[in-house]
């Protein structure tokens, strides 16, 4: 992103103001590139500007004097409150995570995901089977057969996550003893931060009749996958990074197509259409 010049925050909402395109601002190269295939499929989806808030000169500092730590989630917040100020109809889509900071900034310039990110739409059977197909030549389980493992382990790490809003990137490796690995084995009390471990097991897990795409937060998906399934996803399929596997997932996500009857999706095609 070095390469491409940053406008400025007015600068963004002058050139939402002059005209009749839907503009949305969204986290990263890899969203901006899934919302502009949405696009395609919605009416109106011409009319539709997409930008990675990664472009956007935000200042630290400006995050800071709201509460929140320099990131590009906090970015979007920043930029869809000053939006909200300036009565600019533009729109921010940020990461719900784990809900941390979602209650206090509520502004109709900003729309959380339904899930914690755009990954935690594939955690259904019908996407992990397309995902299985076109993109790791089904060499994972059936979804019928991966998705209670896989629910059961992200479960595990967004309870930890739920009480701990900037947990260090979890040791996903450490937390598979066993030689024979499965992810309903997945501890993750050996897997976060030796600082929390002790009050781990006091924290409370999704239950199972949860949709698992409640609980699923973005990077924990294929970081699983991969320590999991990692030496076959990459003989077989090619894929041997995190941001591969999310890559896959995504173009699972938008095969299958369901995603687009979620409640953000549809919200947002109707304002595209109005």
């Amino acid at each position: 992103m070095n390469d491409i010049p940053r406008i400025r925050v007015d600068e963004l909402l002058l050139e939402v103001s002059l005209t009749s395109k839907r503009h949305i601002v969204v986290e990263g190269a890899s969203d901006d590139r899934f919302f502009r295939a949405w696009a395609m499929d919605i009416a109106g989806g011409e009319r539709v500007v997409v930008t990675s808030v990664e472009r956007v000169d935000v200042a630290p500092q400006w995050l800071i004097d709201i509460g929140l730590n320099d990131g590009n989630r906090a970015r979007l917040v920043f930029i869809a409150r000053r939006a909200h100020e300036k009565s600019i109809d533009l729109r921010c889509v940020a990461d719900r995570d784990c809900g941390h900071h979602v209650e206090e900034n509520t502004y109709t310039t900003l729309t959380w995901t339904d899930f914690p990110a755009l990954e935690s739409y594939a955690v259904e059977e019908s996407v992990l089977d397309r995902a299985n197909l076109l993109s790791f030549a089904e060499k994972l389980p059936p979804a019928s057969d991966l998705l209670p493992s896989l629910a059961f382990a992200l479960g595990e790490l967004f309870a930890v996550r739920s009480r701990n809003e900037h947990l260090p990137k979890p040791k996903y490796q450490a937390g598979f003893k066993n030689r024979n690995r499965s992810l309903m084995s997945f501890d993750v009390v050996a897997a976060v931060d030796m600082t929390i471990r002790s009050h781990v097991e006091s924290y409370t897990r999704p239950s199972s009749n949860d949709d698992p795409r409640a609980y699923a937060y973005g990077h924990d998906i294929a970081e699983l996958l991969l320590a999991v399934y990692g030496n076959t996803l990459k003989n077989h399929a090619g894929l041997s990074s995190r941001d591969a596997v999310e890559g896959a997932l995504r173009s699972a996500i938008q095969a299958v197509g369901k995603y687009k009857d979620e409640p953000m999706f549809r919200g947002l095609a109707d304002w595209v259409a109005a």
